[in-house]
């Protein structure tokens, strides 16, 4: 392949000081789309910590949110990964998530995009001075610490190995949708999940159902969290805004197909990486496969990722799982976001 620039009018554009740009690298993880910041975003000294950047961001400049994953350059699937290069606590770089409603603690899907991107660019020194078929770094992320194992074969980067942050079932209750009594269990895999059993419900996960299970999220999530949701054991105000269907077999225990459902109403392409560790800690809780067993998790459109537990701890009325989630992700392209200082619509506009 020949070389590649952009042409020097597209630089001289691109560089006018009434225009804003952002340089980033978009992948997909199992089908679902993940942007990782390289540069142009500059955020203040108290910034400098992953938990104070979030703060920051959401607090005082939530605009590079928008602008990254809001409409017109984004949309309900984009999340972005903004990277964080100061070091703490035995990690070697830090992540904040930003999606479009939120900044989540955890993202297991933005996570192999942003490791799987680490290792493609070797944004980190000496990724491969101790071997040269595998490597390991930390990742602080708002949830906790992420371990991260990459691999490669030759010059080919093949899979990523997270270790998540425990994951367990908080609660398990009734919910009224429409007159009918549905069994719902809340569980945490770095993020909340409503998590519903797609086959006691008469729910198909598949595509041509996609319309009748964002129809259904909605009605669940809205009456769930109407009167706002607490965890039972401390009561603590809880943050649930995502809906996980699966499917599960206990005659096929090693496999387990998940839908998750994000506001305003789409559906993860992925098995969704906290999903999928919500929902091994609750079949490893349940005794449906043990610990260290390999459960492979499919999406709705036939993406897969695999989790084991790495730890099993118990303490008082829970399970505490830490999962091992293995997946792949691939760049999908370089882009330079541009804000005009004229442009009505620059800091972006909510998904529909």
């Amino acid at each position: 392949m020949s070389g590649f620039s952009l042409p020097a009018s597209a630089i001289d554009w691109l560089q006018r000081a009434d225009r804003q740009t952002i340089l980033a690298v978009d992948s997909h993880t199992g089908g679902n789309p993940t942007r990782i910041v390289l540069s142009g975003i500059d955020l203040p000294a108290q910034a400098s910590t992953v938990d104070g950047a979030r703060r920051w961001l959401r607090e005082h400049d939530d605009r590079w949110r928008r602008r990254l994953v809001h409409e017109p350059r984004g949309g309900g699937l984009t999340c972005a990964v903004l990277p964080v290069f100061t070091p703490e606590d035995d990690c070697d770089i830090g992540a904040v998530f930003l999606e479009p409603g939120s900044y989540p603690p955890m993202c297991g899907h933005c996570m192999i995009g942003f490791a799987s991107t680490i290792v493609e660019l070797n944004l980190l020194p000496d990724l491969w001075r101790d071997d040269p078929c595998r490597t390991s770094f930390r990742v602080r992320t708002p949830a906790g610490a992420i371990g991260i194992t990459a691999r490669r074969e030759g010059d080919r980067f093949t899979t990523v190995t997270l270790v998540n942050v425990e994951s367990f079932v908080v609660s398990q209750s009734t919910c009224e949708v429409d007159g009918r009594g549905i069994p719902v269990e809340l569980l945490y895999g770095g993020d909340y999940y409503i998590s519903v059993d797609a086959r006691k419900i008469g729910l198909a996960l598949t595509r041509d159902s996609a319309t009748e299970i964002v129809q259904f999220a909605r009605q669940l999530r809205a009456a769930y969290t109407r009167n706002g949701v607490r965890d039972p054991l401390d009561n603590a105000t809880l943050d649930v805004y995502q809906v996980l269907f699966y499917d599960y077999d206990p005659a096929q225990p090693l496999r387990a197909k998940i839908v998750v459902v994000a506001p305003p109403g789409v559906i993860d392409r992925s098995p969704c990486g906290t999903g999928t560790s919500a929902l091994f800690a609750k079949l490893v809780t349940e005794g449906h496969v043990r610990p260290d067993e390999v459960v492979t998790t499919e999406s709705i459109i036939g993406s897969t990722f695999t989790v084991t537990a790495e730890r099993l701890r118990n303490s008082g009325q829970r399970c505490f799982i830490t999962p091992a989630l293995t997946g792949r992700a691939y760049i999908n392209g370089f882009l330079t976001i541009a804000a005009d200082s004229d442009d009505e619509l620059a800091d972006g506009f909510p998904p529909l």
